[in-house]
């Protein structure tokens, strides 16, 4: 049988306890903060990837910040089969929310809730179990393993971190010098940096340049909503957008701990995912378009720097295209730091000079957008 508890929401929010308990300092926060923008995820979940406090430490918080009793790990390993069945794999992952096993005499159930305050899951879950549901709280990070373990669901690249402990300067990105020192000599050669000629000519090779579907917002359009994104998720919608009847494809890439993750994207017909944009992780390693705008913190437009071109290849191939005949890759920078690398290519013809202007413009706009998202998140 399960304890029962309940109490009310307290007002002050995470940080803002974690600063009074002395549990972080503000420059943490901070740090913390500027993962959020620009990673996503929930602040808790930031905080212990940056190795700032621990997930048993983040649980006690956010108990005393919901009022809620914790979904510890024994009852989240001794979870109802038939409660996680009735639930089902796609409401969980949607909801976060995980059944642990009846209360009392079995007429309400205890669930795990990563938001243990929204109504909307509450009631959700509610109707699906046919059961009062009494909510417990679990920290994101927690929630996503469990989610796997019983349901089998992956977590995204983006939450499955090889680096636990913080870098020594957040601001700054080690994983270059570290990188290119395990290399062979002489196995790194490096592009031009930014290229906007021509690609040779290969007839029996490139797929014909077939029509696109008219575009699906202006440049300038894109811009200004770009410059007034509320969220990070914003700006990447309008990559996408810019995207349609442009681009045969494009990807926007998180940098993290040396690889390229999958974070949004768009593909033109007949051109088909054969999985999911979240499910693409690439490492930063050897010569690729992806490194080199990486490494030089410069776009680059242009055919890959290699004849092999292996990162490339195994993009192409979760696309389900062909090789490209125009790649461009712009990075967005973040205090000397990569967070973003946007790539696209077309399909048939080389990149367009203007096109790749103007995917190098709207990475930019989105690196002070970002800027402004941490500001305003510092003074929130």
């Amino acid at each position: 049988m399960l304890p029962r508890d309940a109490g009310a929401r307290r007002t002050v929010k995470l940080g803002t306890l974690l600063l009074r308990n002395a549990a972080i300092g503000l420059t943490q926060l901070e740090a913390a903060l500027r993962n959020q923008v620009l990673y996503g995820g929930r602040l808790g979940t930031n905080l212990v990837e940056l190795g700032f406090i621990d997930l048993e430490l983040l649980s006690g918080y956010l108990a005393e910040l919901t009022g809620f009793a914790i979904a510890t790990p024994t009852l989240l390993d001794d979870a109802n089969p038939q409660l996680l069945q009735r639930l089902g794999a796609d409401d969980a992952h949607r909801l976060r929310a995980i059944p642990l096993g009846y209360l009392g005499e079995g007429a309400s159930v205890a669930v795990a809730f990563v938001d243990p305050k929204d109504a909307a899951a509450n009631a959700h879950v509610t109707g699906r179990l046919g059961a009062e549901v009494v909510p417990y709280v679990v920290p994101e990070l927690r929630a996503l393993y469990y989610l796997e373990k019983h349901y089998g669901l992956p977590r995204r690249a983006r939450f499955v971190r090889g680096r636990t402990e913080p870098d020594p300067d957040p601001d700054l990105d080690p994983d270059t010098t570290e990188r290119r020192r395990a290399q062979p000599p002489g196995s790194q050669v490096m592009p031009p940096q930014l290229t906007l000629a021509p690609r040779r000519h290969r007839p029996t090779s490139q797929p014909p340049s077939l029509p696109r579907s008219p575009v699906a917002i202006t440049f300038e359009g894109a811009c200004e909503r770009i410059d007034t994104a509320p969220h990070r998720e914003r700006i990447a919608d309008v990559f996408a957008e810019y995207a349609r009847g442009r681009f045969d494809a494009l990807v926007i890439f998180l940098i993290r701990d040396g690889n390229a993750l999958g974070w949004r994207g768009f593909v033109s017909p007949p051109s088909a995912l054969r999985s999911p944009i979240e499910d693409l992780s690439l490492p930063l390693a050897g010569a690729s378009t992806l490194q080199s705008a990486h490494d030089t913190c410069e776009p680059f437009a242009g055919p890959p720097p290699t004849d092999a071109h292996p990162t490339e290849t195994r993009l192409w191939k979760a696309l389900g295209c062909a090789e490209p005949a125009g790649v461009a890759v712009a990075p967005i920078q973040v205090k000397q730091r990569v967070v973003n690398l946007v790539y696209a290519h077309v399909l048939g013809e080389p990149m367009p000079a203007p096109l790749a202007a103007e995917l190098f413009e709207l990475a930019s706009r989105a690196q002070s957008a970002y800027l402004r998202l941490i500001r305003q998140a510092r003074g929130s």
